[in-house]
Order: structure tokens, then sequence, then C-alpha cells
């Protein structure tokens, strides 16, 4: 999948020097804290140096006061209390520690996990009356509760108080419960709104047990991660000093799933809680029950948490292969049933999929199409959906828009779940695409990549990716910075991982990196020795052995075209090339040696003299032939440009009158070593005599060289249909404006030119969008002729006049007194 590039703007860069100079870092990564907002020195510092003391009071959370007073009333009458905790990650820890705190203060207490499979997401009446017949005078709800308003009347009526904790968007009409703690209730005048479920459980656990309850940080810093909420703030806070406890954690069951996991000794980042951790959690609600989850993070005893452990690590193995069968049976549905260019929203449902997996499947659809997508698993008339959702689409607010569809639903911006008849899903699908429709356009579905800055003129090097390290922890809105790193020459590619993997080895500057394309092996014989790529990536540090190198993990790769500021000059040239006659050429320092044999070794003995010396070189061909030949006899001390620079020797190539305006000032010898491009350029030089010896080195057999660098820019009938038949017959066609090279294999010039002139005779639409075509093929029925196009006929007609120049300039008699 190609990616948008979306680079970052230099907001402040005197901000940037400050922060670089005051803590001693390169400047990219200064400009990476300035990027994610933090536009002060204190609040640089604070995002740099996270720290406990920094939280906010429980106490400032609306309702949680009077929760605690309630939950006291409670453990001092000795009722019975129930934690009425979700089945996910958040779920599970925040239950955990909410459990803990209360045996901690005496309660007696004990805890309900509905099951995913039987009851779904969320407080449900069977549940209710359950708590209601173990004698529970009270529930606590974490992280689930806010939207069930028929579910907490019912407790009242059987005498039951329930204090809702949750963190999920806030319904219309709100439970009325005896207290409802939540950031996200309006008018709530609590500093940090992200908090996760376990995030509020955890503030509830302060306002009960004070500081006692900072013992749990790395479980909540688990479920934090866990359920992607923003890295910022608390959150950034909690899951920094959570992070710092995992790897000598004093939970037992904690401890036992890092061991199992392969975790050991490991300094635990936000990847491993996230990719490693968490989905063993994840596992047992999916396809059994998360109650095992929630006993192994309270246990006291080793070797309970250790068979508990086991057997996380063994549903975990059940669950990849059943995802792996869902998501394979979910892209076929996507590719035989779904027109992506008329459906934004992806719905897909089966009778034959696990209703735990659902989430993790729709995870990989939105990732793989990058659109808002729901899976829904059926059984009998019922169906049960997780979505995910796309940056800037809010899945929730969708959800909400075709609720009369539904039995059921909740979530957030990001995710949601639902519950939803059978015969209702085609319509509910019909009113998600309408809603996308008016939400999205097709450059909303491209994917992009949001890149912090592009690293010019730094190395990249384990002092940089150390200091990275203090942008930790990486996640949700705090992402690991990707950086853009232009101009690399590709030196070798070779596969690892049983060919799964690409290693590139490129330079630049005189540094090789060392680059890694995951699940790219088999495009190793895209990226050939000699080409020249553009990375947009992560800096990382690879441990192997005790050794520390630095790689940059590869998540998009633009192979660059050659020539294209060639190839734009040349159009301009000819586009408004003028011819001068003149019968005779007359300056008194001319050397002729038009149709020289052996020109080359002519510039090595000119280049080898005590004289200054530019030769202009005009066409590919002969630069290419140049300079190999220069390379072969050991001969380097020259440079190359397209501008005149204070040298004593040089090659200009692909210049323009305005680029040499003053080169008689600056070299005694400047040479015509193949027929120029530009006439005026050629004519000014000649012009101005300020003693410069100028030498014709050109001959007739220049002109196949010109012809064929002509020829590359100007379109025939063959590239009109090349361009037009790569753009879909119906719907859109995305182009990245810096890859029309690679997409339809033409020179870009050449490609531009193509789509200008079908957009002028009607054939097509152009949509752009800063580095986007959108394309659109028209229906029109008149042939078209694409000669009598006015670009065309201007390209021909200055295509005659060049040739007329060149031969003009070939037969002209020199006037010389240098020979």
């Amino acid at each position: 999948m190609a990616y948008n590039w979306v680079s970052k703007k230099i907001l402040n860069e005197n901000l940037v020097e400050k922060i670089k100079i005051k803590y001693k870092l390169k400047e990219y990564i200064a400009q990476t804290i300035v990027n994610r907002g933090y536009d002060d020195l204190k609040k640089v510092d604070e995002y740099l140096n996270p720290d406990l003391n920094m939280m906010h009071s429980p106490f400032l959370l609306d309702g949680i006061e009077k929760a605690s007073s309630v939950i006291k009333y409670h453990i001092e009458k000795n009722n019975k209390i129930t934690i009425y905790g979700d089945y996910d990650v958040d779920g599970i820890t925040g239950t955990s520690i909410l459990y803990k705190t209360l045996k901690k203060l005496g309660a007696d207490v004990n805890f309900y996990i509905p099951d995913r499979l039987q009851e779904g997401y969320g407080i449900n009446l069977n549940a209710i009356e359950k708590i209601y017949n173990l004698g529970s005078s009270l529930i606590i709800t974490v992280d689930c509760g806010i939207t069930s308003v028929i579910e907490v009347e019912h407790a009242k009526k059987l005498g039951i108080e329930i204090i809702v904790t949750d963190h999920h968007q806030v319904p219309d009409v709100l439970p009325d419960a005896t207290c409802v703690i939540n950031p996200h209730i309006k008018n709530c005048t609590y500093p940090y709104r992200e908090l996760s479920g376990v995030g509020v459980a955890f503030k509830l656990c302060l306002a009960l047990i004070g500081d006692d309850a900072l013992d749990y940080l790395d479980i909540v810093a688990l479920g934090t991660v866990a359920d992607i909420v923003p890295l910022t703030g608390e959150n950034r806070i909690i899951v920094k000093e959570g992070l710092k406890m995992m790897k000598n954690s004093k939970n037992k069951g904690l401890k036992a799933l890092i061991n199992v996991s392969g975790l050991n000794n490991k300094d635990i980042n936000t990847y491993h809680v996230g990719f490693v951790l968490a989905p063993r959690l994840n596992a047992a609600g999916r396809l059994e029950s998360a109650v095992s989850c929630v006993n192994l993070l309270t246990t006291d005893d080793d070797i309970e948490a250790n068979r508990i452990a086991e057997y996380l690590n063994s549903e975990n193995i059940k669950r990849q292969e059943l995802e792996k069968k869902m998501l394979d049976e979910a892209i076929v549905q996507v590719e035989t049933k779904i027109d992506l260019d008329k459906e934004k929203f992806i719905v897909l449902y089966s009778e034959d999929w696990h209703p735990g997996i659902i989430g993790i499947v729709s995870s990989r659809i939105t990732e793989k199409y990058n659109r808002p997508s729901i899976l829904i698993s059926i059984c009998g008339d019922t169906g049960k959906g997780s979505g995910r959702s796309i940056k800037g689409f809010n899945i929730y607010d969708a959800i909400k828009y075709a609720g009369d569809c539904l039995i059921g639903f909740g979530g957030h911006e990001m995710a949601a779940g639902i519950t939803i008849k059978k015969d209702e899903i085609e319509s509910f699908k019909d009113k998600l695409n309408e809603y996308a429709e008016s939400k999205l356009n097709d450059i909303d579905l491209i994917p992009t990549i949001e890149i912090e800055t592009s690293i010019e003129n730094e190395t990249i090097d384990l002092e940089g990716a150390n200091q990275l390290s203090l942008l930790e922890p990486f996640g949700n809105s705090n992402p690991m910075p990707a950086y853009i790193i232009n101009h690399l020459h590709v030196k070798q590619t070779y596969t690892v991982g049983n060919n799964k993997h690409l290693r590139i080895i490129a330079q630049k500057n005189d540094m090789c990196y060392d680059i890694i394309l995951f699940h790219m092996g088999s495009e190793a014989n895209k990226f050939k020795e000699g080409y020249i790529i553009d990375i947009a990536g992560y800096i990382n540090v690879n441990e192997w052995n005790g050794d520390k190198k630095v790689e940059i993990i590869a998540k998009d790769i633009k192979i660059k075209e050659k020539n294209t500021i060639f190839f734009r000059n040349l159009l301009n040239n000819i586009m408004n090339f003028n011819d001068f006659t003149a019968e005779s050429l007359d300056n008194k320092n001319f050397i002729d040696m038009r149709g020289i044999q052996d020109r080359q070794s002519y510039i090595l003995k000119m280049f080898r003299s005590n004289e200054s010396v530019a030769v202009i070189v005009n066409t590919r061909y002969h630069l290419n032939k140049l300079i190999n030949y220069l390379i072969v006899h050991d001969y380097r001390d020259f440079k190359l440009s397209s501008k005149a620079v204070n040298v004593e020797k040089m090659i200009l190539w692909n210049s323009n009158y305005k680029d040499v305006d003053y080169l008689q000032s600056i070299f005694k010898n400047i040479i015509f070593y193949d027929i120029p491009f530009d006439s005026k350029m050629f004519y000014n030089i000649l012009a101005n005599d300020k003693n410069s010896k100028i030498h014709l080195l050109y001959g007739k057999e220049d002109i196949k060289a010109n012809l064929k660098d002509i020829f590359e820019i100007i379109p025939r009938r063959s590239d009109f249909a090349k361009v037009y038949i790569n753009i879909k017959k119906s719907g859109s066609t995305i182009v990245f404006k810096d890859q029309v090279y690679d997409y339809f294999k033409l020179n870009s010039v050449k490609v531009m030119l193509c789509l200008k002139i079908l957009k002028n005779f009607g054939l097509i639409k152009i949509e752009e969008s800063d580095n986007i075509f959108v394309l659109r093929r028209n229906n029109i029925e008149s042939k078209v002729d694409i000669k009598d196009d006015e670009i065309i006929k201007k390209l021909y007609a200055s295509r005659k006049i060049f040739l007329r120049f060149a031969f003009r300039i070939l037969k002209t008699k020199i006037k010389e007194e240098t020979a």
C-alpha cells in the first residue's frame, strides 16, 4: 500500500534551537518535540521529565468523593460489593486493582466479568439478577456502564446501589446511578479527559487508599497501553512509571505472564505491552472467559500464577490460528463482494466467525484497506459486531447515525461494538455508507505517514537513537517519530527471516545505513544497486549479542526517478526555443574542434592543465560517457553542477542561460562539449568577450543524443494510451505526484504532459491535493486526435527550430585567432 507522506510544518525555529542547546539534543529530535505541541521550555521540561508529582488529585474528578464515601459506608456495614468489569484488558486491569484496593480496606468484595460470547459488552439484566441473588448491595462498574440506563434502573429497583466508572463516549441520557465517574461528562472540570477505564479506576483507588495505590502502576500501565488511549498528560506519567516497575514487578501474576512471554530481564516498552502481553490477556476473554485474567492479576500464589499464565499462552496460540483463518475469509469477502469505489465503510459478516476475534480482524481489515470496518459474527438471528476506524472518522458517531438498526452499541471515536438483528445488517451497512459518503472523500482514504522532519545534515547514529528514548513511551498521540531520509544510494539488498523481510544497505554522505522492510522480502528485485531512494521510517537500535547498532525501520520507500530536473528544464528550453540567425561566429578566442574524434581525452588534458575549465554538457548520453571516462582514468577533481560556481574545474550539466550568466568572469576556458539545448545560453557566451577561450567540440553525430532526449519528453500516441489505460474505467485512481514515474512507467514530465492534454480533450478529470492526483475517466463518444492539441503542435514546431539551430552551429564558419 502506498502512503501519503505528510510533513509537519516547522512551527518555531527559535524554540527548536533553544531545546537543542539546553538539552544537548539532535536538531531532528528537538524539532519532533516542538511538533508535538510543546511550545515553551516549561512544557518541554515536563514532557522530557514526567513525574508522579505532576498527577492531578483524584478528588478533582466529579463524583469521586461521593463514590469514596458510599464505598466506605458499605464496607463499614459489611455489605457485599461486586465489581462489574469489562472483559478487555482495560476492564480486566481496572477490576483487578479495584478488587485489591477493596480487599486492602477489608471489604467483602467479588467481581463479575461478563462472558464476551454469551453476554456481550456492558451491563446486562441477567447479570444484575445474578449479582442480586448473591446478596450484593453495591455494584461498581469498571470500563463500562455509561450507556446502561435500563440496567441501572433495574438494579435500583432491586435495592442495589451502582457506581459507574467509565471513560467511553457519553450518551445524551446518563444512567441514574448513585455516582457516575467519567471525565467526558459534560461540565466535568477534571484537567485531563483522556484516562483509560483502568485510569479512572486507579483514580478511585487513590481516593480510597492514597499513595498505596501507586503500587499498582504496572497494572494500570498495562491496561492504559492496551486500550490505545492517548499517551499524553497523566497517561504518559502512568505508563512511563508503570513500565519501569514491570521489569521487577511485585505482582505475581504479571511476573508469570512476563516470564511465559519471553520478556524476562528485558526493558519492557509499549510494543511489548501492546503486542506481546495484552494479546495473551485478551485471548482468554475472546475464546472462553476473562475471569482467569483477573484471577491471574489478583493472586498471591506463585503456582496458580504460573498455571494461569501457561493457560493464557496456549489460548493465545489458538487465537492466532483463528485470527489468520478469519482474516483470510474476510479479505476474500472484500475482494469478491464489495465495490471499494462505492463503499467507504466496510461491513462484513459470517455465521462461521468467532465473536471474540472479530475486533482484531476488523483492525487488520481497516489497516489493509484504510477504511472504517465492522465485522459481525452471526448466531441464529442475532449478530455481534466489532469495528475499528481510521484517523479523522468517528466510528461512534457513524454507528449512532445508524442506531435505529441496532439492539445496542457502545464505544468511542476509533473503536466500537454493536449488537444487531441479522435481517437489519444490510440496512445498517447502507446507513453507515451513507454517513461515510458525507464525511469522507477519496483523499481521506489514502493512508498517511506523519513525518516529523527530513533529516538532511545530521548523521543518524547511536547518540541520536538513544536521545529518542527521552520521548518514550510511544503510543497513541505520542507515536514513534517517523522521519524522511532523502537521496540514499542503494549498495546491497538481501532477504532475511526465511525470505520474509528485506534488508537494504544504502549510503549517504559516506555513511552507510542498515534498512529493514518487514514483510517485503518479495520486493527484493525492485531495489537494485545504484538506485536512489527516499525513506520514510523509524530510527531503531538493534541489539544482537550485546552489540548495538542503528537501523532504519522503513515504513515506505520511494524510488527516485533519474533525470527529473533535466527533463523539466529540457521541456522549458524546447517549449521556449528561439533561434538567431548568425552567418558566422565572431569571437577572437574561439578554438574550433568541432567533430573531434577523441573529445574525452581532450577534456582530461584540459582538466589536468593549470587553467580553469568549465565544460558544458547537455545530453544524458555524453554526460555519462564523459564521467565514466574520467573515473576510469582516475580523475575526480572536478565539480558537477547545474550552476556556475567558483572552482578550478567543473562540468556544467542541465544548465540554462540564467545559470551561466557570469561564467566568463570565472573560467579561462569554456568548452561546449555537445550541442546545447539552450540557444540563448550559447549565443550569450559567444557574445561576451572577457578573454575566455571558447572551445567547440560538438559534431553532427551529437544530434542523435539530442533527439533521443527530446523524444523522452514528447508524448507519442502509445504514451497517451498507456496513461489512459492505467486510469480506472470507473471510480477514482489515486496517484502521488512524486511517484507518477513508478505508476505509469514513463518519465514524469511526459506523464504530466499526457495528463494535461487528456484533460484538455475532456477525456479525464483531475483533482489535486498537495502531493496527490485523483484521476477519473470521462465517458465521451467522439474520437479525438492528439496531434490537434496546441501543446503537441508547439513541441513538434520547437523540435524543428532546434534542428535548424543545431545544423546552423555545425556549419557556421568560425573566425578564430587562437588554435
